[in-house]
């Protein structure tokens, strides 16, 4: 997966068969890549407002409004939008009907949306955070670029970053002006709507730019400073003053657009944010101001009475929102990659647009521990969502299915606090016809006392969810490594495998009674039925063989097989070189073969035989994945 496709996951295509005949002609070939990351950057509405535009990593998607469908995608003959990932949009100002994207890869194109057309191409060279075009000169550009930080310290770093203004002349040769540059982010880049002014913010100043571009080069700009880090800006439509969010939920009122006004501007404020105030935008009127932040709530300012409104339990915190050209939509981009379009009339959801929500998880704190679990009712790809939670995801439609929450979370802490430490689920596993479900979920904070739990989760046809029927507190002493249905159909003899660091394996089956009172009839529980360890080595992984008549357990470089009916321990195969601890294991189908994973190696056992057929190193996947791998 290469570095653009993080957030997301691909489809591969491999035929086993051809690469055993002509293994020098065959590679693993990408037939899809699904997911991505909706919700980082604003969105841009059509002019009509049946459409936004929405950039995912190095494409744009064009999504209806009234289905919430991807109806097109923006790319160009090589089959990207741009080379590196789009970090702004915005419409032509002149011309609607055209969309304008800026790229790290240093481009901003024009497309002509609807025929997703590439009209021209702007080189620029340099990396572009934010662009400004103005009606009068579609031919120059205010961009926002990174600075290359030169201390050894934080080489390859661009902390530092400049405001450019770019003119291109016939030959397409630009001419460039440095206009402003800061050791910080920039944090805002607004235009007043007559094009009089631009509004540049660092982390902790700003600066007003009165737009004369025949007299730019060496024109002394009017610099603020702000008292707290500056998180976000905007720009009354109408009157003279800006809007600016800090870090500690104050939005400030600064009147600084008249002469008068340059030395000394007023000010004024309103505080209700207890967080960072993370996306301010003003209704076309200047009538309502909006602002949204971590706390998940939409609140909406009426300037003249300083009446509020709440819009709360957005579901995640708020990153952006965006107002339609019509003014009849809001658009509210959210952490959990999710979009979600509003009524401004009665404030309500009209759609949302649900990506993969473990793309803005920090996967440093919460990884993808469950890995990628195909469901087998729907054949749905089951991943970890946000801390606590799972995801039930379509790639075939590349779209949010659904979100089970395993463990309960409160969403966010109270201001300036340490940051909650949220579960996490580390396993998930699904019984072969898709009617049970298993969940390992773990919280430690280093302060309270750790929490680790084994739930079992049965099908509600009536629901369509899965509701929680059993939960085991402590199935190990230490945390649990993996997590195993046997593949048997018979829900009422089904068992499940955890292995954990606490050198033992558990094999948990289920339970069914028929009580004589009526309250507890056909009740359903599960208990753990049998304790395995081998010389107290540590488990790293397990798999059932198809007919499930065998359990393989790997204790870090031994392979040991049990009779998954009587658990009685019939073999012992031993990996070379035993220096490497033992991933993964699986058997395949309709044949006595188990491949195995280290972290260098892979390997091919013939069970009927118990020898090793095939033995592959790190040097030999590459070869046989070359293609893929340069992809």
């Amino acid at each position: 997966m290469s570095p653009m496709d993080t957030n997301g996951f691909r489809q591969l295509v491999f035929d086993g068969r051809q690469a055993a005949l002509h293994p020098e002609s065959q590679a693993l070939k990408i037939s899809r890549v699904v997911g991505g990351c909706l919700s980082s950057r604003p969105i841009i509405f059509s002019l009509d407002s049946k459409y936004f535009f929405c950039s995912c990593s190095n494409k744009i998607k064009v999504i209806s409004v009234t289905t919430g469908e991807v109806v097109k995608t923006i790319f160009d003959s090589s089959g990207n939008c741009h080379n590196d990932e789009i970090t702004c949009m915005m419409l032509n100002p002149n011309d609607p009907q055209q969309l304008l994207s800026g790229s790290l890869d240093g481009t901003i194109k024009v497309w002509k949306y609807s025929d997703v057309e590439l009209l021209k191409k702007y080189e620029f060279g340099i990396p572009i955070y934010r662009m400004v075009i103005l009606a009068s000169y579609p031919d120059r550009f205010f961009v926002v670029t990174g600075i290359p930080c030169k201390n050894a310290s934080c080489r390859g770093k661009q902390k530092a970053q400049a405001l450019l203004y770019f003119r291109f002349d016939k030959k397409d040769q630009p001419e460039m002006h440095l206009l402003c540059k800061s050791k910080s982010m920039c944090t805002g880049l607004v235009t007043s709507p007559d094009g009089e002014f631009l509004i540049i913010s660092f982390l902790r100043t700003i600066r007003i730019i009165k737009i004369k571009l025949n007299q730019q080069k060496g024109q002394k700009w009017p610099k603020y400073t702000h008292s707290s880090n500056i998180s976000c800006i905007a720009i009354h439509p109408s009157k003279p003053y800006i809007s600016i969010g800090d870090e500690y939920g104050k939005i400030t009122h600064m009147y600084c657009l008249k002469e008068s006004q340059i030395q000394d501007p007023v000010k004024s404020s309103v505080h209700w944010h207890p967080h960072k105030v993370n996306s301010l935008a003003f209704t076309s009127d200047g009538t309502y101001l909006l602002s949204g932040g971590k706390e998940s709530v939409l609140v909406i300012w009426q300037i003249e009475t300083g009446h509020t409104q709440f819009l709360p339990r957005l579901g995640s915190e708020i990153r952006s929102v965006t107002i339609s050209p019509d003014q009849t939509l809001y658009a509210i981009n959210l952490l959990d990659n999710s979009i979600k379009i509003l009524s401004a009339i009665n404030l309500e959801i009209k759609q949302a647009v649900q990506g993969l929500k473990h793309a803005q998880v920090d996967a440093s704190i919460y990884p993808l521990s469950t890995g990628l679990v195909i469901e087998p009712r729907n054949h749905l790809v089951v991943l970890n969502g946000l801390p606590g939670t799972i995801q039930f995801y379509n790639p075939h439609s590349d779209r949010h299915v659904m979100e089970h929450e395993v463990s309960q979370r409160t969403m966010i802490s109270r201001a300036f606090e340490k940051d909650i430490v949220y579960p996490n689920v580390n396993h998930v596993s699904f019984s072969s016809n898709g009617n049970w479900m298993a969940t390992v979920d773990s919280r430690e904070d280093g302060e309270t006392t750790p929490e680790l739990y084994l739930k079992f989760w049965k099908f509600d046809p009536n629901s369509q969810t899965y509701v929680l029927n059993a939960r085991i507190d402590n199935p190990h002493s230490k945390a649990v490594v993996s997590l195993n249905f046997h593949p048997g159909t018979n829900d009422t003899s089904l068992s499940v495998v955890t292995t954990g660091l606490d050198n033992k394996f558990k094999v948990w089956k289920i339970n069914s009674e028929s009580h004589a009172s009526q309250v507890f009839k056909d009740s359903v529980s599960w208990m753990c039925k049998f304790v395995g360890s081998y010389r107290q080595y540590t488990p790293r992984a397990t798999a059932f063989s198809q007919d499930g008549s065998i359990l393989s357990v790997a204790y870090d470089s031994i392979i040991t097989l049990w009779d998954s009916r009587s658990n009685v321990l019939r073999d012992v195969l031993t990996l070379l070189p035993n220096y490497e601890f033992i991933r993964h294991l699986a058997f395949t189908n309709n044949s006595p073969f188990l491949v195995v994973t280290t972290q260098n190696f892979l390997y091919v056992w013939n069970l009927l035989t118990c020898t090793s057929k095939y033995q592959l190193s790190e040097l030999c996947y590459k070869l046989l994945f070359r293609n893929y791998i340069s992809t």
